[in-house]
């Protein structure tokens, strides 16, 4: 793996005066099949989880991963497609199982397929179109986009052309920041070149929301120890067995 800070400097002064959002060219990870090997650290409400996950994706499509918490043993298997979430707990023997709508409302935020993908990948949440909003600061582009009632701030590295960082603010009609109420913030760093593309290898999302008038706060930090984009199709197994309970 070579640093891409290391060769970033290069394309340094670019001059994108008055450029439009899909102008950027926004460098997203590209790749059909894409596996990884990481450490995920989630915190949430009572629960604190430190693992080794192995990934796979196919673009656009499905996100298989095994958790693996120690000794070589898997403890738990998600898939994630593009309209629902499953979840196999091995040590418990359960299983759960969300679509979108349903996730999003146990966590009073929007969350679908591409937001999750993205956070894996570190790529833009969502796509980009002529009306955004671009700000042209010394370090970063700021791109603004309006998703209904949320409002979500993207800042891209002048010189990768690649996002540091993602604000998502969730608002209610008046539009006051006195009445904002969920938060997602997605903090991309420790940049690698890979083949022909460059991610990031340390990814942390920090969601603040209410749920039931309370506050509450689900962390998880990704830290990426080997990432390889492969040509071959992957498989993602996925089953419950049959004496598993669902929760």
């Amino acid at each position: 793996m070579i640093v891409a800070s290391g060769c970033s400097k290069k394309v340094a002064g670019v001059d994108r005066s008055g450029v439009k959002a899909t102008e950027l060219n926004i460098a997203n990870v590209d790749f059909e099949y894409l596996t990884a090997s990481s450490r995920i650290k989630f915190q949430s409400e009572g629960q604190n989880v430190s693992a080794t996950a192995n990934i796979r994706i196919k673009k656009d499509s499905v996100i298989w991963i095994s958790v693996t918490p120690g000794f070589g043993i898997e403890a738990a298997r998600a898939i994630i497609n593009r309209d629902s979430v499953s979840l196999v707990n091995r040590l418990e023997k359960e299983y759960r199982s969300y679509n979108f709508q349903e996730l999003s409302k146990k966590y009073n935020f929007t969350i679908n397929y591409d937001l999750l993908q993205a956070i894996l990948l570190g790529d833009m949440p969502r796509s980009l179109v002529d009306k955004d909003q671009v700000k042209q600061e010394t370090n970063y582009f700021m791109v603004r986009q309006i998703e209904g009632p949320v409002v979500i701030d993207n800042f891209i590295d002048r010189q990768l052309l690649k996002v540091e960082r993602v604000t998502m603010v969730e608002r209610e009609k008046s539009g006051s920041a006195r009445n904002r109420k969920n938060t997602l913030n997605l903090k991309y760093s420790d940049f690698k070149q890979l083949d022909e593309e460059i991610l990031p290898f340390s990814n942390l999302v920090s969601l603040d929301y209410r749920q039931r008038g309370q506050k509450r706060r689900t962390q998880i930090d990704i830290k990426h120890k080997k990432v390889s984009i492969v040509n071959e199709a992957l498989r993602f197994p996925f089953s419950v067995p049959d004496k598993y309970v669902r929760r």
